[in-house]
């Protein structure tokens, strides 16, 4: 459903409802001064006369009764997020009062938001580009640093940049393209042009590194799914809680003390980690909670991104750990020695045959913190593959990569044709559709349906 209506005067709360020091009922609109106007007293002047971007103390009244003391900031169109003109009322923070406050706004004419409508707005009003649209999304529901920096990157542009870019050298090449097909009898073979060759490689070779950022991207959105695996009583409950700081797992003597899955988010180095704490793998089940406890901890097993396989340096390695690493051995993993802090017992010549990268095994133990730090780093240095840069591009949804993916594959196929010197119409179409699905990415073409998608991801008062 379309429902922009730049006729329409919205209104919402901005603030998480809940008791706070400060809600903020935001008015967004055609009409946002004349409502706020009739509700708002301000001493010496009216709102509609004072200057924009200033905020003045007030109090709202509403049927001859002070309703509460508020602040209150004004936004002239069109230097305001939505280009239009802004009201935001700063009341006490609390659930019935911030309410009461949005209802009168209601029964003077405005219509409450729906969710992202401010930011559609933006968005269609020409503020932002829908990369910046999403960008804000990112923003609010990030959940490490390294996505709000990721997010914030976006926000100001630097990815939208590189969209144009592309967009502008596609143009170009599509210029050429055309006045050949327009004007044949001129002396302009196109197929010999060396400088039009050097540019389709230089588009694709950059789409393509962009497009690999995906992986990252998702790392950044998503996080790694962490599996601590290992026979019982190795120590997985008690790395679990040396991650934390606290204690989340049980952790005692006797063995098979954890008998479900817990699944915990911890930042490390910018990235999030959804660690879990598996079930250790029961030789000979009894009973029915034995297999369920066993088949889940199977199921993490094949779900993880990266698995911490835990072994008790105090033991020796037994058929228990061999049978582990056979369910694992062909995933992305790390050995985990722990229990540095007691005599070693463990085969290390075996442990070596398993990992052939002594770096990937790690020395810990969970009661001294000994070799905690070393494995976090371990864990980032995996997640990474190697350094990367703070400026480098990275995207972080799907949208993005079958965007850019598809445009990839037409200036792939308009390549294919110009070195085989094939039809100059087909050869057009496929730079037009690579341009096209540029256009879509950063909303210069778009559907309302794909709008409504994004939109509806967001809060109601953003």
């Amino acid at each position: 459903m379309n429902y922009f209506n730049p006729n329409d005067t919205i209104c919402a709360i901005s603030t998480p409802i809940g008791e706070g020091g400060i809600s903020i009922v935001r008015l967004s609109g055609p009409q946002a001064i004349e409502i706020a106007e009739s509700i708002c007293r301000i001493n010496k002047a009216s709102l509609s006369s004072i200057p924009t971007h200033t905020i003045r103390y007030g109090k709202i009244v509403y049927n001859n009764e002070t309703i509460d003391e508020v602040l209150i900031n004004v936004q002239r169109k069109p230097r305001s997020f939505t280009k239009e003109d802004i009201v935001e009322i700063n009341t006490h923070g609390g659930i019935i009062l911030t309410k009461k406050i949005l209802d009168i706004l209601i029964d003077k004419g405005a219509r409450l938001a729906l969710p992202g409508e401010f930011t559609k707005r933006a968005f269609l009003n020409g503020r932002i580009d829908l990369l910046q649209a999403e960008a804000v999304l990112s923003i609010i529901k990030s959940k490490t640093d390294l996505g709000t920096k990721t997010a914030l990157q976006h926000l100001e542009g630097h990815f939208s940049f590189y969209v144009n870019k592309t967009k502008e050298q596609l143009i170009k090449l599509l210029s050429h393209i055309e006045a050949f097909i327009n004007f044949p009898d001129e002396d302009t073979d196109i197929f010999s042009n060396i400088r039009l060759e050097s540019e389709f490689e230089e588009i694709l070779n950059s789409l393509s590194k962009i497009i690999a950022t995906y992986k990252s991207g998702e790392v950044i959105r998503e996080g790694v799914h962490t599996v601590l695996v290992g026979k019982t009583n190795v120590g997985k409950s008690s790395l679990l809680n040396t991650f934390l700081n606290r204690d989340r797992a049980i952790v005692s003597k006797y063995p098979g003390t954890t008998r479900d899955a817990l699944e915990e988010l911890i930042e490390i180095g910018g990235i999030l980690f959804r660690v879990v704490d598996t079930a250790g793998i029961i030789p000979s089940p009894r009973h029915e909670l034995d297999y369920l406890s066993v088949e889940k901890t199977r199921q993490h097993y094949a779900k993880g991104d990266l698995i911490l396989f835990i072994l008790d340096g105090s033991r020796p390695i037994d058929d228990e750990d061999r049978n582990i690493y056979n369910e694992i051995k062909d995933k992305k993993f790390i050995i985990v020695i722990n229990k540095n802090d007691l005599t070693s017992c463990i085969d290390s010549n075996e442990v070596n045959e398993w990992c052939s990268d002594e770096q990937n095994i790690l020395k810990i133990s969970v009661v001294t913190k000994e070799g905690v730090s070393d494995l976090e780093k371990k864990m980032v240095q995996y997640v990474w593959g190697g350094s990367r840069s703070n400026n480098e591009i990275i995207i972080t949804r799907v949208r993005h990569k079958k965007a850019l993916e598809k445009s990839f594959r037409h200036i792939e196929n308009a390549f294919d044709i110009f070195k085989k010197k094939g039809s100059v119409e087909l050869l057009a179409y496929d730079i037009r559709d690579a341009l096209d699905a540029i256009r879509e990415l950063i909303g210069e073409v778009y559907s309302e349906d794909v709008l409504n998608l994004i939109f509806s991801e967001f809060c109601i008062g953003k």
